[in-house]
Formats: C-alpha cells, sequence, structure tokens
C-alpha cells in the first residue's frame, strides 16, 4: 500500500529575490517554522542566513540546493533519523 506524505519543508517565494525555508511540522506562529531566509545574491548564487543549526555553508547555487540541504540534515521518522526521545 502506498502512502503519501506531505511534504515536510516548503520553500515559500517572498520577493523575486527572497524565500523562506519553513518547516510545516510547526504551526504557523510558531518562530520555530522557519528555518532559513534565503536572497539571491548572483545570478548563479544565492546567500542563507541559518535560523536553526542545519549548516555552515552560508553560500549555494540554488534555493533548492538549500532546500535539499535542509531535507538530508532532518529527516522524516523512517528516512534514518533516529527517533525522538
Amino acid at each position: 500500500m502506498s502512502m503519501l506524505m506531505r511534504a515536510r519543508f516548503e520553500m515559500r517565494r517572498l520577493t523575486e529575490h527572497e524565500w523562506l525555508i519553513l518547516d510545516e511540522d510547526f504551526g504557523p506562529h510558531d518562530a520555530r517554522r522557519t528555518v532559513a531566509c534565503v536572497s539571491r545574491v548572483t545570478e548563479d548564487q544565492v546567500e542563507v542566513v541559518w535560523l536553526r543549526p542545519v549548516s555552515t555553508r552560508c553560500r549555494y547555487a540554488t534555493v533548492a540546493d538549500v532546500l535539499e540541504t535542509v531535507q538530508h540534515a532532518h529527516p522524516r521518522d523512517g528516512e534514518g533519523s533516529a527517533p525522538r526521545p
């Protein structure tokens, strides 16, 4: 049986050159929901301000690369993550 899971992380565009990476496991008024703020600095580079401990890296080629880093750092239960206490 196949079960569809909603995506935990969302990339939300704010302006033409700015995005937020949001964690859908937290409610809309929970400060922990925002994982990162991303801004385009050049045509082939974005800069990240991390609001949660994900990576020390602050420059990526695309916003999608940032989202992929977040997804790898915080896998869903059953996707290689340690069980929650």
